[in-house]
Parts: C-alpha cells; sequence; structure tokens
C-alpha cells in the first residue's frame, strides 16, 4: 500500500511540475551575415564548416593531410560504413562534404596529439629523471584496476601492437596524470594569490562528506576520479572547491541572497529557511568552526542556551538538526527535518488521514504481484494480431530481510518482432539469446544484518556469454553490504516504519534523494516547500472535497485547464477532446478512482484513448488500464496485488551449492 501511495504522490508531483521575426533579406547577404558572428568556422568549398584551428592546420601540412585523405574510406568505416561515397549517400551529401567532415575529425585528433607530445616534451624538461625506475605493469595495475590480466588484454583493447608500444603508451599516460596533477596546483595557487582567504575554514573531509554523500568511502571516490593518493585527494577537492565554490559572489547571487533575507558579503546563518538577524554581536568562523550569537540561535532552535557564543554545527546537530555550509552564499543552512515536514503536513490533513489507516504492524508478511499485459494490433485484411504477456512475483518481508521470487512471460514479442521483419538479419545464437531475455524467472535475496544482496536471472547466463565467456545457468550475483548502503537504509526505513508515513515525509524525501544533490543548501526549504505546494495542487485539503464517507479529488477539462494556466477559449492548446479524473481516499484507507483521457482525431495523429480505474487498500490492490489508438493497436493492463501476514522466514543468503560472482568484478562498480 506504501508503495502504491508513493506512486499516486509522485504522479501528483510530476503533473505539478508542468523573437521578433528577421528582416527580409537577400539570402548570400545573410548567409555571410551568420558567418561573420562564427569567427572560428571556416566555410569550405564542399558547403562544410570546419573548425579554423583545423582549416590552419590543414593549410600549413599538405603532405600529412593528402596521408590522411587517402585514408577516409578507413576512416567511414568507424561511423558504420564501408566508405566515404556509402556515407554520403546514407547522410544526403556530396562526397567532399564527407570527406571535409573526416579529415576534420582525425586532424583534430593530431593537433589533440601534438599537444599532448608537447606539454609532455615540456615537463620531462622541467622534471628530469622523473621516469626513472618506472614500472609499466604497475601503473597499468594502479591505473586501470578493471585488468585482471594486464598488458594482453589491455593492449588488445587499445590498440597497442607489441611490449614496446604498451611500455610508451604507459609512459605518456603517467605523464598526463601528472601533468594534470600539477596543473590543478597551479590553478590553486593563483586562485590563492588572488583571494589569500579564500580556504579559511576549508576541510577536504567535511567536503568530501557533503558533496558527494553517494560514495561510500573516500577510496571509491579517488578510484573513479583517478586519484593516487591522499595528497592527490585533497589537491582535487580543493581545486573544484576554489573553482566552483569559493569564487568570488556574482551579483545574482548577492541579490538571491537578499531576497531570501541576508546580507550579501556578510557571513549568513539560516535557521529552518529564515535568515538569523543579529542586533549586537555578529557569527564569525574561527579555525575552520562557526560561532553564533546564544540568545539569537536559541530563540530559533526553541532551546535555552548559555554564554555569549556557541559552536553552530555541534549545537545544531546535538538538537537533531542537519546542517550545510552553502560557500555561494556564505551561509551555515540549518535545518530541522521534523519541522520542515510538519509544516508540509498542515495542508494534507485529510490525506494523511488515509495514510494513517495503513500502517503494517506485522512481523512477517508475504506479497503477491500479478501483471497481465496484452498488445492488440489492428489489422483489417488479416485479422488483428494478439500478443499476451505476464509476470508473477512473490516478495516474503521480515525482520531478516527481503525474498523476491518472480516469472516473466514476454515471448509474444518474439513472434511480434519476427513479423515486424527486426530479426531477419539476427544470427542464431543472437535469436536464442533474445528467446532467453523474452521469458525466464529471476530471484532478488537481502540481508538486513549485514546489507549484502544477491540476485539471479535465468537469462543472465546467455546473455553475458555473448560477451565471450560462457557463465553457469545458476549463477548468482552479489553485492556488499558498502554498494548497497543507501538502498539498504531505504527498505529498512520502509519495513522498520512505526509511525505512519506521512505525504511531508515522502516530499522531504523526494527532495532531497533528487533535487538537494544539484541545489544551493540556503534553497532546501524553500523548494521543498514549492514541492509541497505543487502537490497540494492535486491532492491538498484545498484540492479534495468531503463525499459521503471519502475525500475526493475530481478533476475535468475546466479544472485541469485552470491548473494549467489556460482559460476556457484555450482548450485547444491541451490537446485533448475530454478528460476526467476522480480519485477517493476512504476513511476506512481504500483509495479508489479512475481516469479517461481521449485526444481529438487529426490528420497528423490518430484519436487516442487512456482510461484506467484502480482499487487499493491495506492488503490488496488492483488495476486496469488501456491505452487505445484509433484502427492502430491497443495495449491492456491488468495488475493485482496481495498482501498477508506470514510465518515464513525469507531466504537471504546464496544458496549452498550455488555459483556466486561479485557485481564488482563484472561492471567494475
Amino acid at each position: 500500500m506504501k508503495k502504491l501511495i508513493s506512486i499516486l504522490l509522485t504522479l501528483a508531483l510530476t503533473l505539478s511540475l508542468s523573437t521578433p521575426a528577421l528582416a527580409a533579406a537577400p539570402e548570400e547577404k545573410l548567409w555571410h551575415d551568420m558567418m561573420g558572428s562564427l569567427p572560428h568556422l571556416i566555410l569550405r568549398d564542399s558547403g562544410y564548416l570546419m573548425d579554423a584551428e583545423t582549416a590552419a592546420w590543414l593549410e600549413a601540412h599538405p603532405e600529412e593531410a593528402a596521408a590522411m585523405e587517402a585514408d577516409l574510406d578507413q576512416q567511414a568505416e568507424t561511423w558504420g560504413y564501408g566508405s566515404v561515397a556509402e556515407m554520403a549517400e546514407s547522410w544526403g551529401e556530396s562526397e567532399a562534404y564527407i570527406r571535409d567532415m573526416l579529415l576534420e575529425e582525425q586532424i583534430q585528433m593530431t593537433i589533440i596529439r601534438e599537444e599532448q607530445q608537447a606539454a609532455q616534451a615540456e615537463y620531462a624538461a622541467a622534471h628530469p629523471g622523473y621516469l626513472d625506475g618506472f614500472d609499466p605493469d604497475a601503473w597499468l595495475r594502479t591505473a586501470y584496476p578493471g585488468y585482471k590480466e594486464p598488458d594482453e588484454a589491455f593492449m588488445a583493447d587499445y590498440g597497442l601492437a607489441d611490449r614496446a608500444t604498451f611500455e610508451d603508451y604507459m609512459k605518456e599516460d603517467y605523464t598526463s596524470h601528472l601533468i594534470w596533477i600539477e596543473d590543478l596546483q597551479s590553478d590553486i595557487d593563483a586562485a590563492l594569490a588572488e583571494a589569500p582567504a579564500a580556504l579559511e575554514g576549508f576541510d577536504a573531509d567535511a567536503y568530501f562528506a557533503q558533496e558527494y554523500p553517494y560514495y561510500s568511502d573516500q577510496e571509491e571516490f579517488m578510484a573513479d576520479y583517478g586519484l593516487l593518493d591522499r595528497t592527490e585527494f585533497e589537491t582535487y577537492l580543493t581545486w573544484e572547491y576554489l573553482t566552483y565554490y569559493a569564487a568570488p559572489s556574482d551579483p545574482w547571487t548577492d541579490d538571491s541572497k537578499e531576497a531570501l533575507g541576508g546580507v550579501p558579503g556578510e557571513l549568513g546563518i539560516m535557521v529552518n529557511g529564515t535568515y538569523l538577524t543579529f542586533e549586537g554581536d555578529q557569527p564569525y568562523a574561527e579555525d575552520g568552526v562557526t560561532y553564533v550569537p546564544a540568545d539569537e540561535l536559541g530563540e530559533a532552535l526553541g532551546l535555552e542556551l548559555t554564554g555569549d557564543y556557541v559552536p553552530l554545527r555541534e549545537t545544531a546537530q546535538a538538537a537533531g538538526c542537519e546542517i550545510w555550509w552553502d560557500q555561494a552564499y556564505e551561509t551555515a543552512v540549518v535545518m530541522d527535518p521534523d519541522v520542515l515536514v510538519a509544516a508540509i503536513d498542515s495542508g494534507f490533513t485529510a490525506l494523511n488521514g488515509v495514510l494513517a489507516k495503513n500502517t503494517l504492524d506485522w512481523e512477517r508478511w508475504a506479497e503477491t504481484e500479478d501483471w497481465n499485459v496484452t498488445l492488440t494490433m489492428f489489422d483489417t485484411l488479416n485479422g488483428d494480431k494478439t500478443y499476451p504477456m505476464t509476470l508473477t512475483q512473490e516478495s516474503l518481508y521480515g525482520p531478516e530481510g527481503l525474498q523476491t521470487t518472480g516469472e516473466y512471460d514476454l515471448s509474444a514479442l518474439m513472434t511480434l518482432l519476427e513479423q515486424m521483419g527486426l530479426l531477419e538479419y539476427v544470427g542464431e545464437d543472437e535469436l536464442k539469446v533474445v528467446s532467453a531475455v523474452l521469458s525466464g524467472d529471476y530471484e532478488l535475496r537481502w540481508d538486513t544484518e549485514t546489507g549484502a544482496m544477491a540476485f539471479t536471472a535465468s537469462c543472465l547466463p546467455d546473455l553475458l556469454s555473448m560477451m565471450g565467456t560462457p557463465y553457469p545457468k545458476d549463477l548468482w550475483f552479489t553485492m556488499d553490504g558498502e554498494t548497497t548502503a543507501e538502498l539498504t537504509g531505504l527498505l529498512s526505513d520502509l519495513m522498520d516504519q512505526e509511525e505512519p508515513v506521512t505525504v511531508g515525509a515522502l516530499v522531504w524525501y523526494l527532495y532531497a534523494s533528487t533535487t538537494a544533490p544539484w541545489s544551493d543548501p540556503v534553497l532546501y526549504w524553500s523548494e521543498a516547500t514549492e514541492l509541497a505546494a505543487g502537490v497540494s495542487i492535486f491532492l491538498g485539503d484545498d484540492a479534495l472535497v468531503r463525499e459521503g464517507d471519502a475525500w475526493v479529488l475530481r478533476l475535468g477539462m475546466s479544472e485541469l485547464a485552470a491548473l494549467l494556466g489556460y482559460s476556457e477559449e484555450d482548450y485547444d492548446y491541451l490537446g485533448l477532446q475530454d478528460f476526467a479524473l476522480k480519485c477517493a481516499f476512504g476513511d476506512d484507507g481504500t483509495v479508489t478512482g479512475s481516469l479517461l483521457c481521449l485526444t481529438p482525431d487529426e490528420s497528423w495523429s490518430p484519436a487516442m484513448r487512456i482510461a484506467a480505474d484502480w482499487e487499493l487498500d491495506l492488503t490488496s490492490g488492483s488495476l486496469e488500464a488501456e491505452l487505445h489508438l484509433k484502427n492502430q493497436m491497443k495495449l491492456t493492463i491488468t495488475v493485482s496485488t496481495d498482501l498477508e501476514e506470514t510465518g515464513e522466514k525469507p531466504e537471504t543468503q546464496v544458496p549452498d551449492g550455488a555459483a556466486s560472482m561479485a557485481l564488482e568484478d563484472l561492471t567494475g562498480w
């Protein structure tokens, strides 16, 4: 039920988020005017716009360019064509145009290579002996840990002909890395020369924890970013901080800060979406710690604080708040998520009352889902064709963890693909793989104690065999607790939920997990409440009306148009012929509803009908939906779910004797 309610809320969220003419002029003059505004492009005789640097290189190196032109058919093969002529025919361009395009591609790679060689020569001259004792195999293991059998596999993938070429490549790769780190440090030095105090209070570990919470540890981050040690880790984060966060504030940020209640150029303290004002003593930072006058902070947090100044982070976290530093706004942001959730929930009392009726107090429960999908392709000459598909899934939940098993049959799609001629050139081995993928079974096991997960699917061995390595039929893929930490936390929260879930909690979770990582902390409160306001348009107290023993949402054409800002005269812009949505939230916790959406029959698009009916409660649910394109096809979907208490414990470990493989070993994740 929680899952279905969450889907409804997400649907509501999605619904809620919803030049002067040029004076006439001769075509040639307009073209040359446009070219005049593009100083870095040269118009070639073929009609191709070539980069000016590339054109200059082409003129300065006629012999090298002639050699490149002789191999352009081979270059066309990298685009999937047998020759320049074939590519030109496919693209609808002249051969001269395609030749210029492919020539530019080769020249630009040559220019990049020349620049790299020049930079490496300069580095070598400034650092004599830096390659003394260099071990190419050791560097390969360090920089390319995904290669389990070093040089042979790497040489094959990178087109390296022999051991000597491999060693030269490793030296160049190592040198490029050193140049990159040196360039980062040069940028840091330049930034500090301009603003010596830019790193006051900066802590690489705290910055990493705030900006990269999705990494399980620093080592994982360093591996992804090609950082070899702690020094390079700190160098990169310092460079990133100075480049993207510690730059001087811009006028737009100053205006935004002032609009939010802050003072540009001053250290700001924001608590639960409001900038604090200080009549006397002002907050200050010292040795990486922000201190705030006790009276103002205590009043904002509802605490009695003693002393003149108190350390902000320590005090806020002791009060159960979260805290972030927003460099762009020079503001420490403190927020109590419980206060935010309560503020949002004040506008959803009706829906929250329904959600309160949908909390399980079972220790263990079993869930069954049945999906039936039928695709009908209309054919008045040869008869309609029907393609049925099914999925059945059973899940066991308990304090031990989760076990989900499922079977699916999409094999009817194979018939559809054959009838459409899409498998005509597919080989026999590939057809077997497609068949295996379209029908089979799967199982997922999750252990709450360790966080470890294991997954198997009947189609995976056949699918993976296309990579050239055979895999056993009963192979399980595993992930350890560190890899699944974030997902494990979410599953645990859902299963251990003692208090009823509320709209406010769901909105904050959606915002924190999707938008917050890309936003400024000073905007967290306002953006989360704006998100809630969007949801309230459809599910808030003002949107629901009382009908019998239920709170009901009704949206017709006029209500939908008004929500989207259209007048009655502008209905045509909706692109709809009819629209009707009803959703009733019963006092007993049931949710029932229906949807009808019709689009008109147009010359460029056939009429479409979308219809759905649903009924949900704590232990069961059903959905019937249909998508109908006039005279073309109809897709019907029926879903049923059932929940019941059980004493059966979920299996959470890989079965005894079964083959297993860490997913990281296959994917590098």
